[in-house]
Protein backbone atom coordinates (compact mmCIF):
# COMPACT_ATOMS: atom_id res chain seq x y z
CA UNK A 1 0.00 0.00 0.00
CA UNK A 2 1.05 3.60 -0.53
CA UNK A 3 0.97 6.43 2.01
CA UNK A 4 -1.83 8.92 1.27
CA UNK A 5 0.53 11.84 1.93
CA UNK A 6 3.97 11.01 0.49
CA UNK A 7 3.18 7.98 -1.70
CA UNK A 8 5.85 5.77 -0.04
CA UNK A 9 5.23 2.06 0.41
CA UNK A 10 3.79 1.19 3.85
CA UNK A 11 2.06 -1.64 5.66
CA UNK A 12 -0.33 0.80 7.27
CA UNK A 13 -3.60 1.20 5.33
CA UNK A 14 -3.29 5.04 5.15
CA UNK A 15 -0.05 6.66 6.31
CA UNK A 16 3.60 5.66 6.65
CA UNK A 17 4.24 7.79 9.75
CA UNK A 18 2.69 10.14 12.27
CA UNK A 19 4.15 13.14 10.52
CA UNK A 20 2.38 12.22 7.26
CA UNK A 21 -0.85 11.71 9.17
CA UNK A 22 -0.45 15.12 10.82
CA UNK A 23 0.28 16.86 7.53
CA UNK A 24 -2.93 15.43 6.09
CA UNK A 25 -5.12 16.23 9.10
CA UNK A 26 -3.81 19.83 9.30
CA UNK A 27 -5.26 20.54 5.86
CA UNK A 28 -8.70 20.81 7.46
CA UNK A 29 -9.62 24.52 7.51
CA UNK A 30 -9.72 26.32 10.84
CA UNK A 31 -13.03 27.38 12.35
CA UNK A 32 -14.40 30.62 10.99
CA UNK A 33 -15.52 33.60 13.00
CA UNK A 34 -19.26 33.68 12.54
CA UNK A 35 -20.71 35.37 15.63
CA UNK A 36 -20.53 38.91 17.00
CA UNK A 37 -19.14 39.95 20.38
CA UNK A 38 -21.89 41.00 22.79
CA UNK A 39 -20.14 44.27 23.65
CA UNK A 40 -18.17 45.53 20.63
CA UNK A 41 -19.82 43.55 17.78
CA UNK A 42 -16.50 42.32 16.35
CA UNK A 43 -16.49 38.87 14.74
CA UNK A 44 -15.70 35.94 17.05
CA UNK A 45 -15.89 32.14 17.02
CA UNK A 46 -19.38 30.71 17.27
CA UNK A 47 -18.92 29.11 20.69
CA UNK A 48 -17.74 32.36 22.36
CA UNK A 49 -19.80 35.26 23.68
CA UNK A 50 -17.13 37.98 23.92
CA UNK A 51 -13.99 38.81 21.97
CA UNK A 52 -10.65 38.46 23.79
CA UNK A 53 -10.37 42.20 24.51
CA UNK A 54 -13.89 42.51 25.95
CA UNK A 55 -13.50 39.26 27.92
CA UNK A 56 -10.26 40.48 29.50
CA UNK A 57 -11.91 43.75 30.53
CA UNK A 58 -14.96 41.92 31.85
CA UNK A 59 -13.15 39.38 34.02
CA UNK A 60 -10.55 41.70 35.56
CA UNK A 61 -12.98 42.34 38.36
CA UNK A 62 -16.53 41.23 38.79
CA UNK A 63 -19.01 40.99 41.61
CA UNK A 64 -19.44 37.80 43.60
CA UNK A 65 -22.88 37.23 42.07
CA UNK A 66 -21.32 37.28 38.56
CA UNK A 67 -18.59 34.85 39.64
CA UNK A 68 -20.82 32.21 41.25
CA UNK A 69 -21.23 29.02 39.21
CA UNK A 70 -24.91 28.13 39.12
CA UNK A 71 -24.85 25.26 36.63
CA UNK A 72 -22.66 23.00 38.75
CA UNK A 73 -22.85 21.48 42.22
CA UNK A 74 -23.11 24.04 45.01
CA UNK A 75 -19.69 23.01 46.37
CA UNK A 76 -18.06 24.52 43.26
CA UNK A 77 -20.01 27.81 43.46
CA UNK A 78 -16.96 29.83 44.53
CA UNK A 79 -14.40 28.00 42.33
CA UNK A 80 -13.52 31.13 40.32
CA UNK A 81 -12.91 33.15 43.48
CA UNK A 82 -10.67 30.40 44.89
CA UNK A 83 -8.69 29.99 41.66
CA UNK A 84 -8.02 33.73 41.52
CA UNK A 85 -6.94 33.65 45.17
CA UNK A 86 -4.41 30.93 44.30
CA UNK A 87 -3.11 33.06 41.42
CA UNK A 88 -2.67 36.06 43.73
CA UNK A 89 -0.76 34.00 46.32
CA UNK A 90 1.30 31.92 43.86
CA UNK A 91 4.56 33.45 45.10
CA UNK A 92 4.01 32.18 48.68
CA UNK A 93 5.61 28.75 48.83
CA UNK A 94 5.39 27.83 52.53
CA UNK A 95 2.79 27.73 55.28
CA UNK A 96 2.50 31.10 57.02
CA UNK A 97 1.87 29.35 60.35
CA UNK A 98 4.34 26.46 60.57
CA UNK A 99 6.66 26.96 57.57
CA UNK A 100 5.86 23.62 55.84
CA UNK A 101 6.84 24.01 52.19
CA UNK A 102 5.78 20.85 50.32
CA UNK A 103 2.19 21.97 49.66
CA UNK A 104 0.18 25.03 50.61
CA UNK A 105 -3.50 25.85 50.27
CA UNK A 106 -4.98 29.32 50.20
CA UNK A 107 -7.47 30.16 52.96
CA UNK A 108 -9.73 33.17 53.21
CA UNK A 109 -9.60 34.78 56.67
CA UNK A 110 -13.15 36.07 56.23
CA UNK A 111 -15.03 33.24 54.44
CA UNK A 112 -16.29 33.90 50.90
CA UNK A 113 -19.87 33.04 51.89
CA UNK A 114 -20.00 35.91 54.42
CA UNK A 115 -19.53 38.59 51.72
CA UNK A 116 -22.56 40.18 50.07
CA UNK A 117 -23.26 39.26 46.45
CA UNK A 118 -22.33 42.80 45.31
CA UNK A 119 -18.78 42.55 46.73
CA UNK A 120 -16.08 42.62 44.07
CA UNK A 121 -13.74 39.62 43.81
CA UNK A 122 -10.75 41.94 44.26
CA UNK A 123 -12.05 42.86 47.73
CA UNK A 124 -12.64 39.22 48.69
CA UNK A 125 -9.19 38.20 47.43
CA UNK A 126 -7.35 41.12 48.98
CA UNK A 127 -3.94 39.91 50.25
CA UNK A 128 -5.00 40.98 53.76
CA UNK A 129 -7.82 38.39 53.58
CA UNK A 130 -5.67 35.50 52.32
CA UNK A 131 -3.38 33.04 54.09
CA UNK A 132 -1.14 30.35 52.63
CA UNK A 133 -1.46 27.32 54.93
CA UNK A 134 -0.46 23.66 54.86
CA UNK A 135 -3.34 21.16 54.97
CA UNK A 136 -3.13 20.66 58.73
CA UNK A 137 -3.01 24.37 59.56
CA UNK A 138 -5.83 25.03 57.06
CA UNK A 139 -8.01 22.43 58.78
CA UNK A 140 -7.20 23.91 62.20
CA UNK A 141 -7.95 27.38 60.86
CA UNK A 142 -11.31 26.32 59.37
CA UNK A 143 -12.26 24.54 62.59
CA UNK A 144 -11.10 27.47 64.75
CA UNK A 145 -8.55 25.42 66.69
CA UNK A 146 -5.82 27.66 68.05
CA UNK A 147 -6.99 30.66 65.99
CA UNK A 148 -7.88 33.55 68.30
CA UNK A 149 -9.92 36.43 66.91
CA UNK A 150 -11.13 34.80 63.70
CA UNK A 151 -14.16 36.61 62.27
Amino acid sequence: MKCCQCQEETTNPKFCSRSCSTKESNKIPKRKKTKQCKECNSLILGNHTYCTKCWDNRIKDMSLSDAIYKKHHKSSAFALVRSRARAIMKDVKSCQTCGYSKHVEIAHIKPISTFSKETMISAINNKNNLLALCRNCHWEFDNEIGVPGRT
